[in-house]
């Protein structure tokens, strides 16, 4: 199996982490290789809110989850193995797609959008 494929079928998975939500947000990009879901414009940002995302990149796919950047208390009881794939903020990286860490980011994107939704910023 190519390394392109391993990543379009981890970018399968990661993007099924995001579509149950992406009724109540909007999807700012819907491609092969990038998906990315905002939420409503908010005033005081002069911006839509950036929810969350993947995207196909040389090296592996990266799954952004915007609520935890400016909320990093979402991490609080975040697992030492998802925080190593972490870069920056509010990324994950992964080259395979891992049922443990799948769980977790899972539980984190619910706790993420939950808080959105207490904060106005998806209908």
């Amino acid at each position: 199996m190519t390394a392109t494929r391993d990543f379009r079928g981890t970018f399968a998975v990661l993007k099924a982490l995001l579509t149950p939500y992406a009724p109540r947000l909007h999807a700012a990009a819907d491609t092969e290789t990038f998906y990315m879901l905002d939420g409503e414009y908010v005033p005081d940002f002069k911006r839509a809110m950036r929810f969350g995302g993947v995207q196909i990149r040389r090296a592996h796919v990266a799954f952004h989850l915007l609520p935890i950047y400016s909320h990093p208390e979402l991490l609080g009881s975040t697992s030492d193995a998802l925080k190593k794939r972490m870069q920056g903020r509010s990324c994950f990286n992964f080259v395979r797609p891992e049922r443990e860490l799948l769980v977790e980011l899972s539980a984190l994107v619910d706790a993420g959008f939950g808080l959105y939704e207490r904060l106005g910023w998806v209908k």
